[in-house]
């Protein structure tokens, strides 16, 4: 009598084969997910950066025009006659438009959002509360706490505050 060659897996070593394979997924689902958060908290921190740059240009460009020790001025920071960039004691105000969004280019990658009277600017990733491929998240930017804050000096000689909210990044 011949013995017949077993072709393929039998079904209980399909099943470990899926087991094993699940265990290893759900070990390596919480290591990712951590790696998102740190990669979110990282770009914040690099937009931190380029909010400090930014704002110590327009303060030097400012001490040059004299507007520096004003409790609001305009700052013409392009040297094409417009003022560009609304000021707080030299430093951008808040406002989204006139403030230091103005004075950085960000393009769509970030999510803006400010206070009513634009005393403070929040930003966040475009994927967590604008566009994320083709869905439109719509979320407001305070509702991700994965962003920064921007808020302008209060009093002469105090600096701008970046504030990081990264509990949910």
């Amino acid at each position: 009598m011949h013995k017949k060659q077993q072709a393929g897996f039998t079904l209980i070593e399909l099943i470990i084969v899926i087991i094993v394979l699940g265990i290893l997924a759900i070990t390596a689902v919480p290591r990712f997910l951590n790696l998102s958060t740190d990669a979110n908290i990282a770009a914040l921190e690099g937009l931190a950066g380029a909010v400090r740059s930014a704002s110590n240009l327009t303060f030097a460009k400012a001490n040059i025009e004299g507007v520096a020790n004003q409790p609001s001025g305009n700052v013409d920071v392009d040297n094409d006659g417009i003022d560009d960039v609304e000021t707080v004691f030299g430093y951008p105000s808040g406002n989204r438009t006139t403030g230091i969004a103005n004075v950085l280019d960000l393009g769509e990658s970030w999510a803006f959002g400010d206070t009513f009277g634009g005393t403070e600017l929040h930003i966040t990733s475009a994927s967590l509360a604008g566009f994320s491929g083709i869905t439109n998240n719509n979320i407001p930017v305070r509702g991700t706490n994965c962003y920064i804050t921007y808020r302008p000096p209060s009093e002469l000689g105090a600096q701008p505050t970046i504030i990081f909210i990264t509990s949910e990044c």
